[in-house]
C-alpha cells in the first residue's frame, strides 16, 4: 500500500472508508469512520467518486481532530487561540491561558509544535489528492472538480501558516519561513527551504483562482467544499493582501449571494450559535451527539457559563458597551455577581451541547467584507448601504452611518468585531493585516499590549522542524 509522509507526520492514504454501496446524500453528516486500518491501495481509492469523497471527507473530518489537549484540537482550536489574544474577551486560568497572556510561542511549545504539524497535515492530504485525482481514470469531470476541492484545501491550510508563523503580508513580502510543498511527501522526501511570504501567497491565490472555475455550487452538505466557500476563502486572502479590492468584493458577493438584506438574517442568535441549517451559515464543521468533537468545541465549551463545563472566557465590560440595548447581538450576563472587573460579563452565544455545530464561514462576514472592499475602491456610499444591510437586522433601531474615511473604516472593522467575536480570532486578525496594536485595557485579567507589527503576531518555527530539515537554518527565529 502507497503511504505517505511529512518529517515526523505519517499519513495513511484513505482517512475514512464508507462501503461503497451505502448511499450518499445531501446531508450534513460526515461518512463514517473505517474499522479496517490496514487501507486501500490508491488505485482503489481513487477509483471511484464515493471513495474519494469519502477521502475528502477524512480531511473534513481532521479539521476537529482530537489531540491531546483541549487547546490544541482542530481548526477551531487555532481560531479560539487567536480570538482570545484580543481586548474583547478575557480568559480565566484555564484552557488557551497561555495563548491569552502571548506566552505559547516558543519553538518547543506545543501550540507552535501543533500548529505547524497540524497545517501541514492537512496541506500533505491536500497534496494526495490533487496528485492521485490527476493520475487516476476517474472522468475529466470529476478530475476537476476534486483537483479544486484539493487546491481550496491547500491554499486554505497555506493561508493559516502565513497567518500564523509569518509577520503580516504588507510588512516584508520577501521574509522566508514557510516551506511549500506540492505534492506528497514519501518516507525519503527532505524538507524544502523556506519560501518567500509572497511565494507562499502567489500559490494561495492561484490555487484559489483555479479552483473556483472547477467548483460547482453543488455539495454533500455544508461542511464541504464548494465554489461559495472557495470565493470566501479568496475573499479573505484578499482583505490581506488589500492588492484586488474589486475581486474582494467579486468573491464575497458570490459568497453571500449578492443581495446582502436577504443574505445576512440568522437564525443562530439567541440559541446558541450551534445550527448549520441556518442559511446564513456558509460552511461549518457538522456533529451530533456521536459525530462529535464533545468537551474539547471552542468556543462553546469555553464560553458557556451555563451548559459548558468549562467555564472559561468572559467578556470584556468595554466591549459590552459598544452594543446598543436593542442589539440582538447583545447577549451578555452579569451572572456572577463579582467586583472582579475582568469576570462582570459573559457572554451566551454559544451554547455548549455535544451536537453544536461549528461555522466556519458566515454570510454575514461576507457582506463585510464587501463594504470593506467597496471603501477601499471609494465608493463610501455603497459601503454605507452594505455597512447598514447587518446594521438593520441585528438592531431595528440602527440608523445609517454617515461617517466617511478613516472613521467608516474603523465602524466596519468594529461590526466585524461585534458580529464575529468568537468565531475567527477577527480582532487579532484584523490588527494584523491593518498594522495596529492590541492594547488591553485594565479590566483584563493580565494586561499585555501588543504592538504594531510585533513578534507577538506569529509563532516561532517549532525546534523539531528545523532539526528535521536541513534546509531550515536555525537562526530562523531570530
Amino acid at each position: 500500500m502507497k503511504k505517505y509522509s511529512i518529517n515526523n507526520i505519517t499519513v495513511r492514504l484513505v482517512l475514512v472508508l464508507v462501503i461503497s454501496l451505502c448511499t450518499i446524500n445531501c446531508s450534513d453528516d460526515f461518512l463514517e469512520e473505517p474499522t479496517n486500518t490496514n487501507g486501500l491501495s490508491s488505485e482503489v481509492v481513487f477509483s471511484n467518486r464515493t471513495i474519494v469523497e469519502s477521502y475528502v471527507s477524512g480531511i473534513l473530518r481532521n479539521f476537529r481532530a482530537i489531540h491531546e489537549n483541549l487547546d490544541t484540537a482542530g481548526l477551531h482550536s487555532i481560531y479560539f487561540a487567536r480570538t482570545i489574544k484580543g481586548n474583547d474577551l478575557i480568559q480565566s486560568p484555564s484552557w488557551y491561558r497561555f495563548d491569552y497572556t502571548h506566552e505559547n510561542r516558543d519553538p518547543n511549545f506545543r501550540r507552535t509544535i501543533f500548529t505547524w504539524d497540524y497545517l501541514y497535515e492537512n496541506v500533505n492530504y491536500a497534496n494526495v489528492l490533487i496528485e492521485e485525482v490527476t493520475n487516476s481514470d476517474l472522468d475529466e469531470n470529476t478530475k476537476k472538480e476534486f483537483i479544486a476541492v484539493g487546491k481550496t484545501l491547500r491554499a486554505f491550510h497555506y493561508f493559516q501558516l502565513a497567518l500564523e508563523f509569518a509577520p503580516n503580508y504588507k510588512n516584508n513580502v520577501n521574509v522566508a519561513r514557510l516551506p511549500i510543498y506540492t505534492t506528497p511527501a514519501t518516507g525519503e522526501s527532505e524538507g524544502n527551504p523556506p519560501s518567500t511570504l509572497k511565494e507562499v501567497y502567489d500559490l494561495i491565490l492561484s490555487d484559489l483562482k483555479e479552483a473556483i472555475v472547477d467548483l460547482p455550487e453543488s455539495r454533500l452538505g455544508k461542511s464541504y467544499i464548494n465554489n461559495a466557500v472557495a470565493n470566501g476563502i479568496l475573499a479573505r486572502v484578499l482583505l490581506v493582501t488589500m492588492d484586488d479590492w474589486t475581486l474582494a468584493s467579486s468573491s464575497a458577493r458570490v459568497a453571500y449571494g449578492g443581495d446582502a438584506a436577504s443574505a445576512v438574517p440568522s437564525s443562530n442568535y439567541g440559541i446558541g450559535f450551534l445550527d448549520m441549517t441556518d442559511p446564513e451559515w456558509i460552511w461549518g464543521m457538522y456533529q451530533d451527539e456521536v459525530e462529535t468533537h464533545g468537551f474539547f468545541n471552542a468556543p462553546h465549551g469555553m464560553t458557556d457559563h451555563t451548559l459548558g463545563f468549562y467555564k472559561a472566557t468572559y467578556v470584556n465590560a468595554n466591549f459590552v458597551d459598544q452594543f446598543s440595548d436593542t442589539d440582538s447581538r447583545k447577549l451578555f450576563a452579569d451572572i456572577y455577581g463579582v467586583t472582579t472587573p475582568y469576570r462582570e460579563y459573559v457572554t451566551s452565544k454559544f451554547s455548549f451541547v455535544f451536537e453544536a455545530d461549528v461555522s466556519l464561514m458566515r454570510k454575514s462576514e461576507m457582506v463585510l467584507i464587501d463594504a470593506e472592499a467597496q471603501y477601499h475602491l471609494g465608493n463610501e456610499s455603497a459601503a454605507h448601504t452594505l455597512l447598514f444591510a447587518l446594521q438593520s437586522d441585528r438592531d431595528p433601531n440602527a440608523i445609517m452611518s454617515s461617517n466617511t474615511g478613516q472613521a467608516l473604516l474603523d465602524e466596519i472593522l468594529l461590526e466585524r468585531r461585534k458580529e464575529l467575536y468568537g468565531e475567527l480570532g477577527v480582532e487579532w486578525f484584523d490588527a494584523k493585516r491593518y498594522r495596529l496594536p492590541i492594547d488591553r485595557d485594565p479590566n483584563h485579567r493580565v494586561e499585555v499590549d501588543v504592538p504594531v507589527d510585533s513578534e507577538l503576531f506569529y509563532l516561532n518555527i517549532p525546534q523539531k522542524e528545523i532539526d528535521a530539515n536541513p534546509n531550515i537554518n536555525e537562526s530562523i527565529n531570530n
